[in-house]
C-alpha cells in the first residue's frame, strides 16, 4: 500500500508505533480521553483540526502528512525504497539533539560521507 493509499488512522499507528508510545501516553500528551483516540484509531474517525495539529506535534511530524500522507515541505520521497525508514530514523534523531549536539553530528556525518566517497 503506497503512503497516499493509508488512511489517517494508518499513519497514526504506524507514528504511534513508530515513537514507541502507548494508546494512553499519546492520550495524555494531547489532553484528549482513551475513548476519543480510540475513535481515531480504530473508527476512522478524523479529529478536529486542533487535535490534528497537537497529534502531529507530538509526533514530530505535520498534520498534512497525517492527513494526506505528504508533506509539502520537503519533495514527495520515492515510496517503498529501503532507505525511507533509515530517512525517517536520522531525522527523528535530528529533531531531538540541542544546537551543540547537532553540531558534533554534523561533524561525525561529514567524516564519515567523506571517508566513505574516498573508499568507492
Amino acid at each position: 500500500m503506497s503512503e497516499t493509499e493509508k488512511t489517517f488512522k494508518d499513519r497514526l499507528i504506524e507514528e504511534l508505533s513508530y515513537q514507541g508510545l502507548s494508546n494512553k501516553e499519546f492520550a495524555h500528551m494531547l489532553g484528549i480521553n482513551i475513548g476519543t483516540l480510540g475513535m481515531y484509531l480504530y473508527r476512522g474517525s478524523i479529529p478536529a483540526a486542533d487535535v490534528a495539529v497537537r497529534m502531529a506535534q507530538a509526533l514530530n511530524t505535520t498534520t498534512e502528512y497525517l492527513v494526506t500522507g505528504t508533506d509539502s515541505t520537503t519533495p514527495p520521497s520515492k515510496s517503498g525504497t529501503k532507505s525511507d525508514w533509515q530517512k525517517k530514523e536520522i531525522n527523528h534523531i535530528l529533531s531531538t539533539l540541542s544546537s551543540h549536539q547537532l553540531t558534533h553530528f554534523l561533524e561525525i556525518a561529514r567524516a564519515y560521507k567523506n571517508g566513505v566517497c574516498e573508499e568507492e
